[in-house]
């Protein structure tokens, strides 16, 4: 399920159990299984979005591990990818 349906979703199951507790009250059977039902649903909400938010992280991290390994080859041998450059009259 995708997250805008789940918002839609979590705003419907909202709205009814509201209307069940005020027209049967907080604790009846019924108001109890729409709250249940939309525990059920924030939670999918919750696991969907940590879900695209470790994604992003990762991407992230990879992105930043990659930029970091060329960094360390250009401080730690920079003569080595400058050398097809320098021609032997600079030593």
């Amino acid at each position: 399920m995708r997250k805008v349906d789940l918002e839609e979703a979590i705003n419907e199951k909202r709205a009814e159990m509201i209307e069940l507790g005020m027209a049967k009250g907080l604790s009846s059977e019924e108001t109890v299984i729409c709250s249940q039902e939309l525990d059920r649903l924030l939670n999918d909400y919750r696991r969907l979005t940590v879900v695209q938010d470790r994604s992003n992280s990762t991407l992230f991290q990879d992105d930043f591990l990659t930029i970091f390994q060329h960094l360390l080859k250009w401080i730690v041998r920079p003569y080595k990818l400058l050398l097809p450059y320098m021609s032997s009259r600079f030593f």
